[in-house]
């Protein structure tokens, strides 16, 4: 398998690769600073916010020209946040010795905290690289919008 075969099979499998990124960083994010940083406005939050901003410029980033920006945002930060507190879910499931029950509310709990902030930060980036495209990588207008166009509309009058 060649470096370029390589290349192109990560290109095409990047919503798959950013929901991965998401989980492992928010999961490791959450080792790392849950003791200092327990959430500061939902539980665990600054550990989601890191897990979707790394899935999120990951797979936005490397997107296909066949995949829409906004609907591959948000699917990764949807998706995202509930696996990410489905593993977090688990993690402290096997560390307290919880039974199957307390596993569903503190799921419940954490999934509120995943979504909620993986469809907000996923909203935010997906519009960020949609004006990105739109107004062009190196900032030119004109080459989406010409005035042509409005001078024709106002030589028309």
């Amino acid at each position: 398998m060649s470096i370029l075969n390589l290349s192109q099979y990560f290109r095409e499998r990047n919503v798959q690769l950013g929901l991965i990124f998401f989980v492992i960083a928010t999961f490791v994010a959450y080792l790392a600073t849950f003791n200092i940083f327990p959430g500061f406005f939902l539980f665990a939050d600054f550990q989601f916010l890191i897990g979707v901003i790394i899935g999120e410029i990951y797979a936005l980033k490397n997107q296909t020209s066949d995949q829409t920006i906004l609907k591959c945002g948000l699917i990764i930060g949807i998706v995202g946040g509930v696996f990410s507190a489905f593993v977090v879910s688990i993690w402290n499931t096997l560390i307290n010795m919880w039974n199957f029950f307390d596993f569903f509310i503190f799921f419940g709990y954490t999934l509120i905290t995943g979504v909620v902030v993986g469809l907000l930060i996923a909203a935010i980036l997906s519009s960020y690289f949609m004006y990105k495209e739109v107004k062009g990588e190196n900032g030119e207008d004109d080459k989406y919008i010409g005035d042509d166009f409005y001078n024709d509309l106002i030589e028309d009058k």
